[in-house]
């Protein structure tokens, strides 16, 4: 919405999202090789973080596209990226506590952050215009920044062998090796394909059906609040239901909410609807990122976290175009129904899995 105010077409916005999702991606992939082999979460996180400043100036003066692009570069490669590292950082230290388990509950402050953020960024820029928005975005790296440092860097204790036995392509070998994390994360890439492939467009999903800045904020904000109850209440469902369970109601719940979207057609209904998106997400990544961390090789930790987010990130950029395609071209009634039959589509493939997976679990107890 920022750079569409600027004058810029919903194609250089399609291919914008597309650079900062690959960029983001590649930077996953790159830090966490490094957090496993230098050790030091806290200290690659401070210094990513801090390019976010570099970033966040260079669009204060940003007048081209292309300028505008080196920036979502930069913001990606160095602070979408460690969104995985704060992932595994948060169940590090709470497995040196033996509570992995509460690594939603933890998450669900990230959600409140995220609601209010959401909600507050579209009230004043309602009220001062978008020549606030870089000052919020480099006073929440200085927040962050300050926080950071006052923070351990607990990850040390789950840290045992020697940097110099860690390699790269040892690390992808042992991954792939893995045949239910191949499992987890292909549920997972589709999944994402079109969570992101219409969340990359909400804002052009909102306008279209009449809603403004405003309306947005307050999509942010719907969407993130159940985050909180659902992140909040994982380890009690998590000791109750396999990760396998948990991901198919959220498949349910997005399916739910396309079907309104599609039927009402008004940004009111966006706006609702993503509640049920907020539970969804909630549900999901409280379940199968500790189901990753848990799977993923002793020495590569970090990067197995950050490879694992990277594969599934990959749907972000094969979707981004096809998305932006689609809402520009074919509309976004289409757009909406492509991803509801996805949905429905892996919803049937996920329930005929897990009722075969019970009935062998049965045969083999008899």
């Amino acid at each position: 919405m920022y750079i569409a105010n600027m004058g810029f077409s919903k194609k250089e916005i399609s291919i914008a999202v597309t650079l900062y999702t690959l960029s983001g991606l590649i930077g996953q992939i790159i830090i966490g090789y490094i957090v496993d082999k230098y050790k030091h979460i806290k200290s690659v996180i401070s210094i990513s973080l801090s390019m976010g400043f570099l970033s966040a100036a260079g669009v204060l003066f940003a007048k081209e596209i292309w300028q505008i692009y080196l920036m979502l570069i930069i913001w990606g490669l160095f602070i979408s990226s460690t969104c995985a590292l704060t992932d595994t950082w948060c169940i590090y230290t709470l497995k040196a506590e033996d509570e992995q388990r509460n690594f939603g509950r933890v998450r669900g402050f990230g959600s409140i952050g995220y609601g209010f953020s959401g909600a507050f960024l579209g009230i004043l820029l309602q009220s001062f215009g978008w020549k606030i928005y870089c000052w919020y975005i480099i006073i929440g790296i200085m927040l962050t920044l300050l926080i950071i440092f006052f923070m351990k860097d607990e990850s040390k204790l789950d840290f045992t062998s020697d940097s110099s036995s860690i390699s790269f392509k040892e690390g992808i070998n042992q991954i792939f090796k893995i045949k239910p994390l191949i499992a987890i994360i292909t549920i997972m890439f589709m999944y994402n394909f079109v969570l992101r492939g219409i969340y990359n467009y909400l804002a052009i999903l909102v306008s279209d059906f009449g809603g403004g800045v405003a309306s947005l904020g307050l999509t942010y904000c719907f969407d993130a609040s159940p985050e909180i109850v659902t992140f909040f209440l994982s380890a009690r469902l998590l000791r109750k239901y396999k990760s396998k369970s948990i991901i198919f109601i959220a498949f349910l719940l997005q399916i739910v909410r396309l079907t309104v979207i599609l039927i009402f057609n008004n940004s009111l209904s966006v706006i609702l609807m993503s509640v049920l998106s907020g539970f969804a997400f909630g549900l999901a990544a409280s379940s199968y990122k500790t189901y990753i961390y848990e799977l993923a090789p002793d020495k590569y930790k970090a990067s197995c976290m950050s490879i694992s987010e990277t594969i599934i990130g990959l749907s972000g950029i094969i979707s981004a175009p096809i998305f932006g395609f689609m809402f520009t071209e074919l509309g976004t009634k289409f757009t909406i129904l492509f991803g509801l039959i996805i949905d429905i589509l892996l919803a049937f493939i996920m329930l005929a899995n897990n009722i075969m997976s019970k009935r062998s679990t049965i045969s083999q107890f008899h």
